[in-house]
């Protein structure tokens, strides 16, 4: 993730420093001599561990907070306000109360966090001086929680007007009579989230997912409320009335035209189907398979069979897909935002030592997605959006990377030669 420049000229706080802040935190928080709150404001601690502490009413304004690991954490009514928590693991913390305006919480990981009363709305720019007496932005004032894992977190009562919740993990979230007026919320996943109550008037649900979510008693007014994934079917489905599965049947058809080289048999197509009622479909061959335009939201897929398929403009928002064979599909703008590609092999297929066919990935949504450890040699990532997405430790050896949107890319230990 990257910074504000601003916030490079921060000063730095080392661990013991900060380890000796929370001790001395500790103390004051229980009335001992030698206590003091923690002030760490304009400070940068990238990096630091804050694991297990309890800093409930410490105050961290302007801080740059990237990448540093708050999970397991007390921080009730703590104030972020204007920090850059970009990356951080803030999981199973108790963030209760705290002021959050104008941070940049981006690709953090917040799941099973307690947010309840938290203040996520706008702030105002946050201005410090640097030693040299010039003065520095180091938030803009716009509260950015983009591409942030919030599953099964609790939300009730925060105050998140205008807040950026777009690319957002918020599964089973417990969302009820929280402020999200004006809010951005596209291509978000609400599945069973808990909306009772809530505020959305005037915000941005456009391709949002809210497959069994509750909004009894929510307000909708003004808001944009379009392509949003239901419970409902979306496509084409399976009629299941029948004896045989259907999809079994025509599994067969697409074995026997595979096996004949299509001189029997034939080619299965799925284009537009919305194959979310088909359980357990990984334990299936696919290859070769035409499911364009076809709808795989958070399917479970690992370890599945997917050797050269074509997936163009399919739906794999949320989709388990590790250690898929996917060599030699196409995802061509296909979306896969926040799918679980970690160690997936999409090199490509050969077929003989001068003929083969690479992975095609151009212009699909890969944004917030985990490809740790995938093998993507010689893909075309051409135009792709990997905003946030976790590529350390894959392969990117012979990738075409022309145009891609890299913003905030996790590239720790890849091989990018």
């Amino acid at each position: 993730m990257e910074a504000n420049p601003a916030q490079e000229t921060l000063p730095p706080i080392s661990q013991e420093e900060l380890d000796e802040a929370i001790k001395k935190h500790i103390m004051f928080d229980k009335c001992k001599p030698g206590g003091a709150r923690a002030h760490i404001k304009f400070k940068s601690l990238v990096g630091l561990s804050f694991r297990g502490a309890n800093l409930s009413g410490a105050d961290f304004t302007g801080s740059d907070l990237r990448n540093c690991n708050l999970s397991k954490g007390k921080f009730h009514g703590t104030i972020f306000y204007g920090c850059n928590l970009q990356g951080s693991d803030m999981s199973s913390s108790d963030f209760t109360r705290a002021d959050f305006r104008g941070a940049d919480v981006t690709g953090a990981n917040m799941k099973e966090s307690d947010l309840e009363g938290a203040d996520l709305r706008q702030g105002a720019r946050v201005i410090t001086q640097t030693e040299s007496g010039d003065s520095i932005s180091t938030s803009n004032g716009k509260t950015t929680f983009k591409g942030v894992g919030l599953e099964n977190a609790n939300l009730s009562n925060a105050r998140a007007a205008m807040v950026d919740l777009s690319d957002s993990d918020l599964k089973s979230a417990r969302m009820a009579h929280i402020d999200l007026s004006q809010a951005d919320l596209q291509n978000t996943n609400l599945t069973n989230a808990f909306m009772e109550g809530a505020n959305l008037e005037e915000s941005k649900l456009n391709g949002s997912i809210m497959v069994g979510t509750n909004t009894d008693g929510a307000n909708f007014e003004g808001a944009i409320y379009e392509e949003v994934l239901t419970d409902a079917p979306q496509g084409k489905v399976f009629d299941y009335t029948e004896e045989e599965d259907p999809l079994v049947k025509l599994l067969k058809s697409h074995n026997t035209w595979l096996q004949h080289a299509g001189q029997k048999g034939k080619r299965i197509d799925l284009t537009e189907y919305d194959m979310r009622m088909v359980r357990d479909l990984a334990r299936y061959a696919l290859t070769n398979v035409v499911a364009d335009r076809a709808i795989f939201q958070g399917m479970v897929l690992m370890r599945a069979q997917m050797q050269c398929c074509s997936f163009q403009d399919s739906d794999f928002r949320d989709a388990k897909l590790q250690e898929a064979d996917l060599r030699g599909t196409s995802f061509r703008t296909a979306k896969l935002t926040r799918a679980d590609l970690s160690n997936a092999n999409l090199s490509p297929l050969f077929f003989s030592e001068d003929r083969k066919r690479a992975t095609d990935l151009s212009h699909a949504d890969l944004s917030f997605a985990d490809l740790s450890g995938a093998n993507l040699q010689d893909v075309n990532l051409k135009g792709a959006n990997l905003k946030g997405a976790n590529l350390s430790k894959a392969n990117l050896i012979g990738a075409d990377l022309t145009e891609a949107d890299m913003e905030g890319a996790v590239l720790e230990k890849a091989k990018l030669s």
